[in-house]
């Protein structure tokens, strides 16, 4: 399939280039053209998209947004499609994020900016390339922050954590910060069941059932997502498993996730703001089809490839505000 790829994106590179696609520059707001791809739709995405398409509409600016559908070769295709019709500004949430550099080139002097699952930094180009979101390592952060808290008295620790879809940044950031903020502790953590559930509620609960029965004990269940813990949660739900006797953790403050910390069923989410995030990439993607720079944008890192909206944590003490 990658292989399959690189040659597809070769092809239309070559096409791209001896059509001659360029951006446009010297942007105002009101003839601003944004093309928005996504890997594909799902609760939090659409709801970033209605943002980014609220924010385009409130500067005067146009925005376009298809759906990839999680495949390549039809996001490959979307880039192209943007090139050619001479598109002032990319938004791209990558179905891969091996892909970036492919794409950088089919768009030509189009700025690109990345959402939602961030390229690897050496793809990222100051004011031209950059990546608007969350600081992925926050959010595993806080929930081993919360398991620490609420295991005071526990020598030993055992952990389960359902991972997102592999390849992705904020599965990389959230697993990679829980896990190491764990071990910093100096407490005795076991991990043990740490799998990939691809975001996925039902696919959660049926690897938690899984491991059910291979009878490990287990104190707490870390979730990359809220949709993967409400899936843990149906399994306890099917096995008449107290949720109090070992607490699951999500990622998102999603609807359904904000609820089932308000019934008592989930001790801890992380806020992510889709809101916040649509909004700021369409900000940095009129800022840069002006020609100018992030550097006065909230959030802008000081090297100018990044642009993050806060993590904040949510439990039953402030559930409240973020419904």
């Amino acid at each position: 399939m990658k292989k399959n790829l690189s040659l597809f994106v070769v092809f239309m590179l070559c096409v791209n280039m001896l059509s001659g696609c360029n951006s446009n520059s010297s942007k105002n707001n009101d003839n601003i053209r944004i093309y928005l791809t996504v890997s594909q739709g799902d609760t939090f995405r659409n709801s970033l998209i209605d943002a980014a398409k609220a924010e385009a509409g409130r500067i005067g600016a146009e925005l376009v947004a298809e759906d990839a559908q999680g495949v390549l070769e039809t996001q490959a295709a979307q880039i192209k499609k943007a090139a050619e019709e001479g598109y002032d500004a990319i938004l791209c949430g990558l179905v891969n994020t091996d892909t970036a550099l492919e794409f950088e080139e089919i768009a030509g002097d189009i700025p690109i900016i990345f959402y939602n699952s961030c390229p690897d930094d050496k793809r990222l180009k100051a004011d031209k390339y950059v990546y608007v979101g969350s600081d992925e390592t926050d959010a595993g952060r806080y929930q081993a922050e919360y398991i620490l808290d609420n295991s005071q008295g526990m020598d030993e620790i055992n952990v389960v954590i359902f991972k997102g879809e592999l390849g992705h940044s904020g599965t990389k950031g959230r697993t990679s910060s829980l896990i190491s903020t764990l071990k910093a502790s100096g407490k005795n953590v076991n991990f043990v069941f740490n799998d990939t559930a691809n975001w996925n509620q039902e696919q959660a609960k049926e690897l938690f059932n899984i491991f059910l029965s291979t009878g490990q004990p287990y104190d707490f269940v870390a979730a990359n997502n809220d949709s993967m813990a409400l899936g843990v949660l149906d399994a306890y739900a099917e096995n008449n498993i107290n949720p109090a006797d070992a607490p699951v953790l999500g990622v998102d403050a999603t609807a359904d996730g904000c609820a089932a910390i308000e019934d008592g069923r989930m001790v801890f989410t992380v806020y992510q703001s889709a809101k916040g995030q649509g909004e700021y990439a369409v900000k940095v993607a009129a800022e840069l089809a002006r020609g100018g720079s992030i550097s006065g944008i909230e959030g802008a890192t000081k090297d100018n490839k990044y642009v993050y909206v806060p993590f904040e944590k949510v439990t039953a003490g402030n559930v409240s505000e973020y419904k």
